[in-house]
């Protein structure tokens, strides 16, 4: 019955701007709202027709329910990239999101910039897997690339400071973009080796990773030795400040640029630290889906090769 349920739904909405669809729903949509009153509109049915399409089977969608809200759903429908879909999905119920933000993350293009995207379709799809499965997180999951800081409202010229100083005003801000497990610890957090001083510009805790992430601020392009002073800093924070049951610290490089190659050769993917970009000013949405998109198949394409 559900599977003869289903493939009726797949008609109508394959039916969709055919006369045959339409003269069905706009039939029931008239029966409904004469019966029941207003909210049955042509729209809002198309809405339904969608939704159980997309998240098929009783079982399903009352799971989704006692979670998600209609709107979340309806929301959530509309995308046809099951992948991101999936992504959305479970990052809504594992931060709790509103429909707001939910609207928020996607206008943004959260999924484009979480190292996820990047990826290709298998490994996504079993660590979408694991995050439905276990709810477990992983660095690809949490960390993205470019960060978007334009509530800043830093003017065109800026030091590191101006730029710290910046976040830890707008610090719920900032969080929200990092991720809503990100846990604020120290600013300038001090550290004493070989009777030298050393400090880590933001200190933080992720709940979900279980383990302390060290953020380092730097104005212009990623250098190579950015990499050497961080591993430092985890080293250090690995031997004084890690807790039973922690993971072992990860570090975050924020640049106004990245050195693509250098990266590459330094293979700061597959360690314990991460370089990403971010953007004071947000640029016009179609050229930052564009960049975003070159980016995630010129990253696919290299992990073929």
């Amino acid at each position: 019955m559900l599977a003869c349920r289903k493939d009726h739904q797949s008609e109508l909405l394959q039916e969709q701007r055919a006369g045959y669809g339409e003269q069905i729903v706009s039939s029931l949509a008239s029966h409904l709202t004469k019966s029941y009153g207003r909210g049955w509109s042509k729209r809002h049915l198309w809405h339904c027709v969608r939704v159980a399409d997309t998240f098929p089977g009783d079982q399903i969608v009352n799971a989704l329910s006692t979670q998600l809200s209609w709107t979340h759903l309806r929301i959530l429908a509309a995308m046809e990239d099951e992948l991101k879909r999936v992504f959305y999905t479970e990052l809504t119920i594992q931060e709790r999101w509103s429909t707001r933000v939910l609207q928020e993350r996607i206008d943004s293009m959260l999924f484009e910039r979480s190292a996820l995207s990047r990826k290709p379709e298998e490994l996504l799809r079993q660590e979408l897997s694991t995050l439905q499965s276990a709810g477990a997180v992983t660095p690809d999951l949490v960390f993205r690339d470019p960060y978007v800081l334009d509530f800043l409202g830093l003017s065109d010229t800026y030091s590191e400071r101006d730029l710290e100083s910046a976040i830890l005003t707008q610090l719920q801000q900032f969080i929200i973009e990092l991720g809503s497990d990100f846990a604020f610890l120290a600013r300038q957090k001090r550290i004493l080796i070989d009777n030298e001083d050393f400090k880590i510009d933001l200190l933080f805790y992720h709940r979900g990773l279980r383990r302390l992430v060290a953020i380092d601020l730097k104005l212009g392009r990623f250098k190579a030795a950015y990499k050497g002073q961080m591993e430092l800093y985890l080293k250090w924070l690995d031997k004084h400040e890690r807790k039973e049951g922690e993971e072992s610290p990860i570090g975050l490089i924020l640049c106004a640029e990245k050195s693509q190659e250098q990266i590459e050769l330094l293979e700061l993917d597959k360690g314990h630290i991460r370089v990403s970009e971010y953007l004071t000013q947000l640029p016009p949405k179609e050229v930052f889906a564009s960049r975003l998109h070159k980016a995630i198949e010129l990253a696919q394409v290299k992990k073929v090769e």
